[in-house]
């Protein structure tokens, strides 16, 4: 307990210390006086003062507690009404300046707009979790041979499930589209087919019914089926009572259950049947089937992949020659699941970002010219009193204002844009279907927000705050000239920027070119296609199914109009395609026990089919109705499985047979009896892969899956209904999808044109600040050079020097901002390779022509200015200065 006349402990704020101990002393002091007034001597008045008062340390604390809060309190209410202030200052001079405002606005929601549509996609593909309980844990397993990799044998699979230490659950799985029967009409749907612990792995319940049972997988079950809850609410009418329902494809399944709402994996599947129905090849080479497996709590992807691999060395090691893995591969789904649109994704955004950064820099240089105008304005509050920092607050204060306005315009503008791609995309692009503007995508649009105010609005800040009120005084304009070098190094990195994205979307473009002009080597103009789904409970024997599509045939071909009709298990250039061994006659075999030398696509055709497509037989002939099961078996090659195959000689009588493809028996030897131009594999860009044709009625095997390809000069749509009510003649039960052989290339190329597209769309923008950034550093070069230009026309200048004077200094700033732009984009265009055809990252046609069309913009931008600069009246120039 401290003395009266003892200094309190309150040194850590003098002031509130001061103003406490001053307001005790003289309370205790007239304490005091009164009881000396009543009779007490001096000291004892005062030790009975200080002893009624109580705790003089407690009081203090207390009153400095309440001091320093009401400062505090104080203190933020000087600061939110200083913010106020400055917002209502900042809208004040919008509101001033609405051009300045409108195209400040537009330009930043135009940034943000698209970095949020793009962000939005990625954030829905990339990075959102997978909607499986744990979904982490899911992993795609497939084996390495040699140098590519491929599905998991049947065979495989079963040893990899009986020994592995790291999953606790591994599943083959396989989708396609199937014609399903027993529903009011026939229908085409996605079913897979699913090993037994696909739903345990899934961790996956019924929302109606039961999954399948260890029991339903077994070769000779009683056929069971799962459906989709859209499946169930569509086609089946919502039918609670499963037990009555039969679905027919190639078994007669009884439904026993239905998914919950969403779950469609894997390829959109609608319904879902146990794999082990089928009866499986044996051999470790037939790789049918994709594998997936959920981790052990605790085991990583690396230590999952060195138990694989162990176990394939043990297989290795005991199964003989019928075996070719030599490693493997484990990629969590969630990758797998996004590969495709990882790198397009990616590319946009880094787009979108340059879109952005310009955008920030096309800002900057213009807030520093309204700096110019505010001169006067920024001198008066700093000689009022302003200290730098006010004056920084005040001024960034604008551009946050700027930001957030621009942001909320944006986040619009991005819903819009999101609803326009997805208007524009094509309809296999699921992404568009995860692109939401959900909380993590706000918070990246206000993180983006608060980032293009640093970035826009910093450096003017400080730049216009830094102010030399007498300099300003006296009407020098040293500031000035430090001001113009700023800008114009702002207008060159806003070139620069632009230049690079200008060259990748100009070899995004060009490459897009080069594929729709890739020689295809068939005609698809005026040809209809039609694929066919024979189920197997309807067609047993695949000698129902030939004569299905001979009767089908012959009734197209007599369809007035119909050039030319045959039919082919997959399209060229557009649907995968089968691959494997073969074994040409005298050539050795790869490996002494194997019955091949190399390998092939497979491909079935009909009479009728090249001439349908207009794939030219260079050499030899087409197939003929002499071409049966009873006559010679009969192939024709594609000219580039003639030239590596019989290099030198003529490929025609030469024989060869497949190994391992539709049969574990071994195949008769084939004849080529013709040689077919090459066409392109599973895509426009794929190169031409050895290929061979056998007649569909030779090897039968895969004839209940057959597309019908038909030529006529007819409209499409006219030789649809005609073919539609062909093949119901044919067999009513049999659903036919149609399409265009155009229309289906077209979709082939719908993401590259996406891309394509967004990005020209982006480039476009880009091109557009830029040109308007060079006009304003060019208006600002002539708005403080007037003098200068003013003397120079009275000492003689023409207008034409005086104009070429201003543009070569225009002309320096956007030279150096393509140079930086081109060695930019010299580094990033390395990023576009994997998306390019036909054209090097390095194309000179794309780096020259966008060098061109930004010295032309550059021109085209600075002559308005610089014709104002021509005349300046040099009289007039002088006397206002």
């Amino acid at each position: 307990m401290p003395r009266p006349d003892e200094e309190l402990p309150l040194s850590s704020v003098k002031p509130v210390d001061e103003d406490v101990r001053q307001e005790l002393a003289d309370h205790i002091a007239r304490r005091t006086d009164e009881l000396i007034a009543q009779g007490w001597n001096a000291g004892d008045a005062r030790a009975e003062a200080t002893r009624v008062f109580g705790d003089m340390r407690g009081v203090a604390d207390e009153c400095r507690d309440i001091t320093a809060r009401a400062r505090k309190s104080r203190r933020r209410a000087e600061w939110i009404d200083g913010i106020s202030n400055d917002i209502r200052f900042a809208f004040r001079l919008l509101r001033r300046s609405p051009t300045f405002a409108a195209v400040a606005i537009a330009t930043l929601a135009l940034g943000v707009g698209a970095n949020t549509a793009i962000f939005s996609l990625i954030n829905g593909v990339l990075l959102r979790p997978l909607p499986f309980n744990h979904g982490e844990q899911l992993v795609d397993a497939m084996e390495l041979h040699k140098t590519t990799y491929a599905y998991l044998s049947y065979t495989n699979f079963q040893d990899l499930r009986a020994r592995n230490r790291s999953f606790q659950q591994l599943a083959q799985y396989g989708a396609g589209q199937a014609t399903v029967l027993g529903l009011n009409q026939p229908i085409r749907a996605t079913g897979a087919n699913v090993t037994a612990d696909f739903f345990p792995m899934m961790r996956v319940k019924p929302e109606l019914g039961r999954l399948t049972t260890p029991s339903d997988h077994a070769f000779g079950a009683a056929p069971v089926a799962v459906v989709s809850d859209r499946f169930w609410r569509e086609y089946l009418g919502a039918n609670p009572d499963l037990a009555s329902i039969r679905l027919r494809s190639d078994l007669t399944y009884q439904v026993v259950g239905v998914l919950p709402p969403g779950f469609v994996f894997p390829d959109e599947s609608d319904i879902w049947v146990p794999l082990e129905l089928q009866q499986q090849a044996t051999s470790r080479t037939a790789h049918n089937w994709a594998t997936l497996g959920r981790l052990r709590d605790g085991v990583s992807v690396e230590q999952a992949r060195q138990d694989f691999n162990t176990i394939l060395t043990q297989i290795g090691e005991t199964a003989g020659t019928d075996f070719d893995a030599v490693g493997s591969r484990l990629t969590p789904l969630h990758t797998v699941l996004a590969g495709g649109a990882r790198t397009p994704l990616l590319l946009l955004l880094g787009a979108s970002g340059l879109l952005l950064l310009i955008a920030c820099t096309n800002l900057a240089s213009t807030l520093l010219a309204r700096g110019t105008a505010r001169q006067g304005e920024l001198a008066v509050r700093t000689a009022i009193g302003a200290g730098r920092s006010r004056v920084v607050r005040q001024v960034f204060t604008e551009s946050l204002v700027i930001s957030v306005l621009g942001c909320g315009i944006g986040l619009a503008l991005a819903e819009g844009l999101l609803r326009l791609m997805t208007i524009v995309a094509p309809p296999d692009l699921k992404v568009m279907e995860s692109a939401h503007l959900d909380p993590t995508v706000l918070g990246f649009t206000a993180l983006v927000a608060v980032s293009t105010a640093v970035l826009f609005g910093f450096l003017p800040a400080l730049r216009m705050s830094d102010i030399d009120t007498g300099q300003l005084m006296r009407g020098s304009r040293g500031g000035s000239a430090r001001r113009g070098k700023v800008w114009s190094t702002l207008v060159a990195v806003e070139v620069a920027l632009a230049v690079v994205l200008l060259i990748g979307s100009t070899l995004l473009l060009r490459s897009f070119a080069n594929v729709m002009h890739v020689d295809l080597g068939f005609d698809p103009t005026h040809v209809v296609t039609a694929a066919i789904d024979l189920p197997e409970s309807n067609y047993p024997d695949v000698t129902q199914a030939i004569a299905f599509h001979d009767r089908a045939l012959t009734l197209v071909r007599a369809i007035p109009g119909v050039d030319a009709a045959g039919v082919t298990n997959d399209l060229p250039a557009i649907t995968p395609y089968p691959i494997g061994g073969i074994e040409v006659e005298g050539k050795p075999r790869i490996v002494p026990d194997r019955p091949y030398t190399g390998i092939a696509v497979y491909r079935l055709a009909s009479t009728g089919f090249f001439s349908a497509m207009r794939i030219p037989i260079v050499r030899g002939r087409d197939f003929t109705e002499g071409d049966v099961p009873s006559s010679q078996l009969v192939a024709i090659v594609n000219q580039e499985m003639a030239a590596k195959e019989w290099p030198g000689q003529d490929p025609i009588g030469k024989r060869f047979r497949v190994a391992g493809m539709d049969s574990d028996k071994e195949q008769p030897w084939a004849m080529v009896i013709g040689v077919a131009h090459n066409v392109p594999g599973g895509s426009l860009t794929s190169a031409p892969n050895e290929t061979y044709y056998f007649s569909y009625r030779q090897l039968p095997f895969r004839s209940r899956w057959l597309t019908a390809v038909v030529r006529s000069a007819e409209a499409p749509a006219i030789v649809e209904a005609q073919l539609r009510k062909v093949f119901a003649q044919a067999d009513p039960n049999a659903p036919v999808q149609f399409s265009t052989m155009s229309h289906a290339l077209t979709d082939a190329v719908a993401t590259r044109r996406f891309m394509a597209l967004l990005l020209t769309l982006f480039a476009v923008v880009a091109l557009l600040l830029a040109g308007i950034g060079i006009y304003g550093v060019v208006a600002y070069s002539v708005a403080q050079r007037t003098r200068e230009i003013g003397i120079r026309i009275a000492l003689g200048a023409t207008p034409r020097r005086v104009g070429l004077m201003v543009q070569g200094s225009a002309m320096s700033i956007v030279l150096a901002g393509i140079g930086v732009g081109v060695a930019g984009a010299y580094a990033a265009t390395r990023l576009l390779q994997s998306l390019l055809y036909g054209v090097t990252p390095t194309d000179p046609v794309a780096f020259g022509g966008v060098i061109a069309i930004l010295i032309i913009t550059a021109v085209a931008a600075s002559w308005a200015p610089a014709r104002r600069g021509t005349q300046v009246d040099p009289i007039t120039a002088i006397r206002a200065e």
